[in-house]
């Protein structure tokens, strides 16, 4: 009983730039989920808000198991590329009345590059998918392709799409939804002349200043615009190679529209279900890994 509640019950934690989510596992399926904001700079005060707020037991419970936790600095404990997922060593870290299982983030140096919260979808993609080769791309508050070849990440690159997004869209005052037309023109464009994508950007501030604007079409152009130079830097990663997506719903649309407008199959996977994965693939292996009492 008490080998198989240390196993199979116990709290993931994902640590975002904006959120922390919390779930809840028993038998390695999630019962239970919260989300919380972030609200310092400091991820270990969030984390320890969130998980008191969340109510889960402490080492002052009995029978208390450690919090898997994915995402917390620092960046020095994070391991270089080469590295295989599956077997990220988890760090012991005692946080207030918790006891934690850290997951390391992962680091190169060129081009320089830095995934802390991404490593647990990682992990749990390949773990789901042990004879996958290809490239991965999570959208987030910072975009990674990270190309996986034999279960082992062998590079990545990175980019701020999404948050150049969200500060211009605030400027523009372009609305949520947006056209997935104008955002297939948007990618064509800057995909052939990735140089011109100030132009273009300052030629949609024109058009929004206009009277009447299309903010529909703006919103689908600035998606476009944006995607296109991503996509033709990342062009060397996803260029006949399988392409998989793992992102939230809101970033997954723009994102799949753009590789549908480039003709590029993607195969999409829930990002919850992947950290959730990757964490308690590296809870096993540790287990693997401890010698016998």
């Amino acid at each position: 009983m008490g080998a198989s509640h240390r196993q199979t019950d116990c709290t993931a934690a994902l640590i975002g730039d904006a959120e922390i989510s919390l779930w809840s596992l028993a038998a390695g399926q999630m019962v239970k989920q919260h989300s919380f904001a972030r609200t310092s700079a400091l991820p270990e005060q969030d984390l320890s808000a969130a998980l008191g707020q969340a109510q889960v037991p402490n080492t002052d419970t009995p029978n208390s198991a450690p919090v898997l936790v994915c995402g917390l600095p620092p960046a020095s404990a994070a391991v270089a590329v080469p590295a295989t997922p599956g077997d990220l060593p988890l760090t012991q870290l005692a946080l207030d009345r918790w006891q934690l299982l850290v997951l390391p983030g992962l680091q190169q140096k060129a081009p320089a590059g830095l995934m802390q919260e991404s490593t647990a979808q990682i992990a749990g993609f390949v773990a789901l998918n042990p004879k996958w080769d290809g490239v991965i791309c999570l959208p987030g508050e910072v975009t990674h392709w990270v190309q996986v070849s034999a279960a082992e990440v062998v590079s990545f690159q990175s980019t701020l799409t999404t948050r150049l997004y969200s500060a211009l869209a605030a400027r523009l005052e372009v609305p949520a939804h947006w056209s997935e037309s104008a955002l297939a023109q948007g990618v064509a464009d800057t995909m052939s002349r990735p140089e011109r994508l100030a132009t273009r950007l300052a030629e949609l501030r024109a058009s929004q200043l206009a009277p009447e604007p299309n903010t529909t079409e703006a919103a689908g152009l600035l998606w476009g615009y944006l995607l296109g130079a991503e996509l033709a830097a990342a062009r060397a990663y996803w260029l006949g190679q399988n392409l998989a997506l793992v992102a939230p719903d809101h970033l997954a649309a723009p994102y799949m529209a753009a590789f549908a407008a480039q003709g590029l199959p993607a195969t999409q996977a829930h990002p919850d279900r992947m950290a959730i994965e990757g964490l308690m693939q590296a809870r096993r292996q540790a287990e693997k890994a401890a010698p016998a009492p």
